[in-house]
């Protein structure tokens, strides 16, 4: 009887324990952006939310494993939340001012514009864009103080066709010249293309290279047939997709998107088990806590530099000292040469050139009359 009853509570414990593991709840880790044009030092930029998609901050850096191409990290790895180490984000957002937009469709993404203006901090900066033919520019590259919200305020319809690929495609190309590296593209738009010269696929082919975010939220105006397109380029580029159930939730979504930039994860590595070979890795993040826990992935390119950047400063140092060495070897030889030849600094007096100790009188002089008229020319002009 005692036997079947420590049996019985082996099995309950058991089963609790089990229950317990079973119930442990899902995180939401989602790497937004790798920066690895410095490879093998890398960093990653991190987003992690729980099971009631709320931003999870807080988490010890220790909680952090990263695998790349399914091996554990060997390397240096250190983690730290953005607001404790915030650095310059280059915004550009692209609204919708077609047709269909006339009124509060429009107004509200203003709104949100203005909105989002007063949240930016020192040192950000942001570009608006509307969507015709191409992005077509508000204003470009401006800091708070230097936003006019009167060009915001001035935007009206346009009965230009929305290319939505095209103007995605022209904004990603001017990204890609700027230097900032935290870059983040948020697009508030139905969805609908138009005859974009580019199509869905060879955006995103172009997407897929790059490692630039595209956070979107979607309208519905009049279908949501177009919805899914910006649902799929922000999965594609690991940004988010947030649905306006009303035209009055557009701004909300966009606060919310800059909440999750805010409020993200900076990882720095240097990755010393993958070498540097201009291929795609896969990158992986995972997340484990007592309570719950969650992986994420993305590619990232294995640049290689064709000289790394210390080396490069180094050599140019190097260069530098040995072209100073060797001019004042030069130097030093040449008044050794002259001093062996008895030539000090001692001139003469009529022509100007160096003489001999040992020479009584000038044989530039006597031997090279015309440099001594010349001389004197030169004295009377």
């Amino acid at each position: 009887m005692k036997k079947k009853l420590l049996v019985l509570i082996i099995s309950l414990f058991s089963f609790l324990m089990f229950s317990q593991e079973s119930e442990k709840g899902s995180l939401n880790i989602k790497i937004d952006q790798v920066c690895s044009d410095q490879y093998p030092n890398m960093t990653a930029f991190v987003s992690v939310r729980n099971s009631n998609d709320e931003i999870v901050t807080g988490l010890a850096p220790g909680l952090f494993m990263t695998r790349i191409d399914s091996e554990e990290l060997n390397g240096k790895q250190n983690v730290y939340p953005f607001s404790m180490k915030t650095e310059p984000v280059d915004y550009s957002i692209l609204i919708s001012n077609n047709g269909i937009m006339e009124g509060e469709p429009l107004d509200f993404q203003k709104t949100a514009v203005i909105q989002f203006i007063d949240y930016m901090q020192k040192g950000e900066t942001l570009s608006l864009y509307t969507i015709g033919d191409d992005a077509v520019p508000i204003f470009e590259n401006c800091q708070k103080e230097e936003i006019d919200t009167s060009l915001i305020n001035a935007i009206e319809v346009s009965d230009v066709q929305p290319r939505i690929y095209d103007s995605l495609l022209n904004i990603v190309r001017k990204l890609e010249t700027k230097s900032t590296r935290r870059k983040i593209v948020i697009i508030i738009s139905d969805g609908r293309d138009q005859n974009s010269r580019f199509s869905k696929d060879q955006l995103d082919a172009v997407l897929n290279e790059k490692s630039i975010p595209v956070y979107s939220v979607g309208i519905k105006v009049i279908s949501s047939a177009g919805l899914s397109a910006l649902n799929q380029i922000s999965e594609l580029t690991s940004g988010s997709y947030f649905y306006s159930k009303n035209l009055q939730a557009i701004p909300d979504n966009v606060k919310a998107i800059r909440d999750i930039i805010n409020k993200c994860y900076v990882i720095n590595y240097k990755v010393k088990n993958v070498k540097p070979d201009n291929n795609y890795h896969l990158l992986e993040v995972s997340v484990i806590e007592r309570d719950s826990e969650g992986k994420g992935q993305k590619t990232f390119l294995a640049v290689k530099l064709p000289v790394p950047r210390w080396l490069q400063i180094t050599i140019i140092v190097v260069v530098a000292v040995l072209i100073i060495v060797l001019i004042i070897l030069l130097i030093l030889s040449k008044i050794k040469k002259r001093h062996a030849m008895g030539i000090t600094k001692r001139r003469c007096p009529v022509c100007g050139n160096r003489m001999k100790d040992s020479w009584d009188y000038c044989p530039f002089c006597k031997y090279l009359p015309d440099i001594k008229k010349k001389k004197n020319k030169s004295k009377k002009e």
